[in-house]
């Protein structure tokens, strides 16, 4: 048998798989109420570092959501008890009524909202911003689908028919997308409710921290 052409091994990487598929599931169990602290560490302290640390928790009955929209409209709902609980936090009595003072404290509390598992869902802040998990591109979804399910099963078949400026051409549009892939990954790790430390991201990529501003960049080697 003939190996197709490779404007068609092409096509089926970039066209298999991106229908979209049923929205990401969130299921939201319980949601930390943490004040930013000085840092424990009494030198980063003298610098100026802090550090949150949870101060109430509410355990929440399991909600399925369906998709961030979802997500997003479930966070913002915990904000009116995120300003209460910042209010309670600088004015336990609440006789103060300070416009300076309620600034203030929104801006030393926030919500972390978790599933089951204590991963993170959600950041929440007081004045209505919420940092949810990122979402992979549905193009970029969909040309990762089809080089595992067409393009790297045509590449193997191509070397083995002998015929490898074909499968070379391909290994490179693979190694494109996988490239597409990592960064994408790396940015939803950093940017996400509770980011991924320096040192982990740096173990996981095999390289030293020093070198993750080029991975940041998008210039990996």
């Amino acid at each position: 048998m003939d190996i197709p052409d490779s404007r068609n091994v092409h096509r089926g990487f970039s066209s298999v798989g991106q229908t979209r598929g049923m929205a990401r599931q969130f299921r939201p169990e319980r949601v930390e109420y943490d004040v930013l602290t000085a840092h424990p560490d009494a030198g980063e302290a003298a610098s100026g570092a802090t550090k949150w640390a949870t101060a109430a928790v509410d355990a929440v009955a399991p909600e399925p959501l369906a998709g961030l929209p979802a997500l997003k409209n479930y966070a913002l709902g915990v904000v009116p008890r995120l300003r209460d609980f910042a209010e309670h936090v600088v004015d336990p009595g609440g006789t103060a009524d300070s416009p300076a003072l309620r600034y203030g404290a929104y801006h030393s509390v926030r919500a972390m909202i978790r599933d089951g598992r204590g991963r993170a869902l959600a950041e929440v802040h007081a004045d209505g911003r919420a940092l949810l998990p990122g979402e992979l591109d549905a193009d970029l979804r969909g040309r990762l689908n089809g080089l595992v399910n067409v393009g790297l099963p045509m590449v193997t078949r191509a070397v083995d028919q002998g015929s490898y400026e074909s499968a070379l051409e391909s290994l490179v549009k693979a190694r494109a997308t996988l490239n597409a892939m990592l960064q994408a990954v790396l940015n939803m790790a950093v940017s996400g409710p509770e980011p991924v430390s320096r040192e982990k991201l740096a173990q996981a990529l095999r390289v030293q921290p020093s070198d993750l501003d080029g991975w940041y960049s998008g210039r990996t080697p």
